[in-house]
């Protein structure tokens, strides 16, 4: 790499530990980790603005002009040095709305989004014999035995009607039939579970929409995009959904189904459903109104009501 006309800082996405009594940098965003020197961490401390190569010798004069070049070019190569207007420096300040909740929300989110990147192939059943072989799995229950019980009417004679015959045969399936998903089915799915059903007046907002199931302060981040395989009178393609209008904006129109696998951790399964639905959440929305992290917990619990009215 040559270093004239450069700019580099550190990156705002670094996290320091110790691991087997080493101290280890990680950078969560792009996930490279490498062990350190604590001599690390007050250099990285003065890069915090964009500088050329000679600017970073000139603030570390007790380091030859050679060793500090070599140290820059490695910290790069492990993602700790920003290059300016690198892909690297683009990811970062895409990152913008996470910066009112501080690191901790930030960190987990993009520390454990990742999965791995080609199919794990494994015997089911050899695999959890294996597991129960090193360790007994923990119990189904939990249970106090020292307190006192009351014992609860039986419930089957009242669990009749649609509602409870649906709750009490629900699956998760990994098959998919053969035949195509109906636009009207489409249509139901996507009114029922991420479509306006209303508008209610919130004091100081105004007129806000409602949906089918909650959202905190209702800012309703989350939005669904539908990767599209077999929709009878729909081409394949990637849609998004937009619930005020309740029509489907064409993205990217050709066969994905292979990339639907790749997207679900490589499940090969996944490639024969007729649609995947993806939601994702617009950040802003939340941050705009919680300046706290624990805020975070209220997107993926929205998520969780969503798939299950889904």
């Amino acid at each position: 790499m040559k270093s004239r006309g450069i700019l580099v800082k550190r990156s705002n996405c670094l996290v320091f530990f110790f691991h087997d009594g080493a101290l280890h940098c990680k950078n969560y965003l792009t996930g490279k980790e490498f062990e350190a020197s604590p001599l690390l961490v007050p250099i990285l401390g003065k890069l915090d603005g964009w500088r050329g190569f000679r600017g970073v010798e000139r603030l570390l004069p007790e380091y030859s002009p050679a060793s500090i070049r070599q140290s820059l070019r490695r910290l790069i190569a492990s993602t700790a040095v920003l290059v300016r207007g690198g892909s690297q420096a683009k990811r970062e300040s895409a990152l913008s709305a996470w910066q009112t909740w501080g690191v901790e929300a930030r960190f987990f989110h993009l520390a454990t989004k990742n999965t791995h990147t080609a199919p794990i192939t494994v015997d089911e059943a050899r695999f959890n014999r294996a597991l129960k072989r090193r360790e007994p799995p923990p119990p189904s229950l939990k249970r106090y035995f020292a307190r006192a019980r009351v014992h609860l009417p039986d419930p089957t004679s009242q669990l009749h009607g649609q509602l409870p015959e649906v709750l009490l045969s629900r699956r998760t399936h990994r098959h998919f039939g053969a035949g195509r998903v109906s636009l009207e089915q489409l249509s139901i799915l996507l009114r029922l579970t991420w479509g306006f059903t209303n508008h209610i007046h919130w004091p100081g907002l105004g007129s806000l929409p409602v949906k089918t199931s909650p959202s905190g302060g209702a800012r309703h981040s989350l939005e669904v995009y539908l990767w599209c395989s077999h929709v009878k009178g729909l081409s394949p393609g990637i849609y998004h959904y937009r619930p005020d209008r309740h029509e489907l904006e064409l993205l990217k129109a050709g066969r994905i189904a292979e990339q639907m696998a790749r997207l679900c951790g490589h499940q090969e399964w996944v490639q024969d459903c007729s649609v995947l639905f993806v939601m994702t959440t617009v950040l802003a929305r939340v941050t705009w109104r919680y300046r706290f992290s624990r805020a975070y917990r209220v997107i993926l619990l929205e998520a969780g009501h969503f798939g299950q009215t889904f």
